[in-house]
């Protein structure tokens, strides 16, 4: 136990630590969120999101300054999760202002309830490294427009970054036998926005030294480009349980390659399996790393049962209906003559004859355990990471206005130093397969994460 020493030690500096950092005092019935994290300094373009009860879907927030209106918003749904808020996005342009404090106020049109916040801007002279010399650079290679901020991670391994992404978009387009139509666009953030990894029309990837998720790059930008891929190529009904179920499949894994099968029948031995409908339906809100790893496991199953060509066919075929599962029973039943209930009890039977050896399933049971505490950690000390409704600002805007604030900022607070650390501790364990190592500092961690939501919540 002497080892870990050192963590225990960290652990009682982070709680001392957090004693000393001031609470926030919030509006009574709305919270804003400022952006870029951290502290703001005098030149920052600033966003809002404002957060609270609305009653119609026709409220807006309307943000001034001495009476000029700033900005404003109407609530909507944002992120992954669908949170109501209202998002301002760079509203507040700070350029020519001095540092000092300033009075904002705030009014839930047209006659909803007012009420100021006091923000401070810091002087533009401490705005830390690299960022008073940053700026967004591009390059253009095979397949990709790489975009990059200079002076961090990316910039430096830009030339291992161009191979990596060059190769992954010949892997992908051979996978699915299918070319890209158009140039991918690919942004490296030096920041962990969510699990690592984003796509829609364009991808965005964390890399960064200190990545606590310890997501192997080349997989997540693989994972990413077989979105865009099947996006580009299309269907009537693109179901979520397949679309990332056909991502984790054709790269191989969800985080880093895999044994796809292996560790999906591991889910059975230690009673983590979720039924298969209840992920189509809900495929977002059950555990993240349980459902993606099934998703990926069944598209496995199908192609290996019945080829690619019929599984795309089947996948790209499917019809609206009045719930996922119903849509995924119908095209089933059209394409291979079975129902959904039928293609889950092959699934499981299949499952149940393969071999899982113990370091299989004991990676997998603190693989869960670790995006989990990984979750917690962004929720309750970088809830801008939080996946589910994770800051994620157009990069093409960004370039177009010169920002950089917004990716290069995170909470960097002693305490969030010690939990980052513990946690890249806990990948390192994991990958040499030190299982007893890597639950130790999980309990560390969550043992901070414990006191903190106990006692700062």
């Amino acid at each position: 136990m002497r080892r870990y020493g050192l963590f225990a030690s960290l652990l009682l500096l982070a709680l001392a630590c957090q004693l000393l950092v001031p609470g926030k005092l919030l509006p009574p019935q709305f919270t804003v969120i400022t952006h870029p994290d951290g502290p703001l300094y005098a030149g920052d373009q600033v966003s809002f999101e404002v957060l609270g009860p609305v009653s119609g879907e026709t409220e807006e927030v309307i943000v001034s300054l001495d009476g000029d209106e700033l900005g404003r918003a109407r609530f909507d749904h944002f992120g992954v999760g669908g949170r109501e808020q209202a998002t301002l996005w760079w509203a507040w342009d700070t350029r020519g202002l001095g540092p000092g404090a300033y009075t904002l106020d705030f009014l839930l049109a047209p006659d909803g309830p007012r009420w100021r916040e006091t923000v401070e801007l810091a002087d533009s002279s401490q705005v830390p490294p690299p960022e008073p010399e940053a700026a967004w650079a591009s390059v253009t290679t095979d397949c990709c427009i790489l975009h990059y901020i200079t002076g961090t991670e990316a910039e430096r391994d830009l030339a291992e970054l161009i191979a990596v992404t060059d190769a992954q978009a010949v892997s992908v387009a051979a996978s699915m036998q299918v070319g890209f139509d158009s140039p991918v666009t690919v942004t490296f953030m030096p920041r962990v926005l969510g699990h690592g990894g984003f796509a829609d029309r364009s991808i965005y990837v964390s890399y960064l030294d200190q990545n606590y998720t310890g997501d192997d790059t080349l997989q997540i930008v693989e994972h990413e480009m077989v979105h865009i891929l099947d996006r580009q190529i299309g269907g009537n009904f693109r179901q979520t349980m397949f679309i990332e179920g056909l991502a984790v499949y054709v790269s191989g894994g969800h985080y880093k390659p895999e044994p796809l099968m292996a560790r999906a029948a591991a889910l059975l031995e230690l009673g983590r399996y979720i039924p298969i409908t209840t992920l189509a339906d809900d495929f977002y809100n059950q555990q993240h790393e349980i459902g993606y790893l099934e998703a990926g496991a069944l598209v496995g199953f199908m192609v290996e049962a019945y080829g690619w060509e019929a599984f795309d066919a089947f996948y790209r075929g499917m019809e609206l209906a009045p719930s996922d599962s119903q849509a995924i029973d119908a095209a089933l039943q059209k394409h291979f003559g079975l129902s959904f209930s039928e293609l889950e009890e092959g699934f499981l039977a299949f499952l149940e004859d393969q071999a899982v050896s113990e370091a299989v399933r004991e990676d997998l049971r603190l693989t869960i355990l670790q995006f989990d505490t990984i979750r917690r950690y962004q929720q309750r000390l970088d809830p801008s990471a939080y996946f589910l409704t994770a800051w994620l600002p157009d990069g093409e805007v960004m370039r177009q206005r010169g920002i950089v604030a917004d990716f290069l900022r995170r909470p960097r607070l002693l305490l969030n130093q010690v939990v980052e650390y513990i946690l890249t501790e806990v990948d390192a364990a994991l990958g040499a397969q030190d299982f007893d190592r890597a639950e130790a500092l999980l309990d560390i961690a969550n043992a901070i994460l414990d006191f903190y939501g106990i006692r700062f919540r």
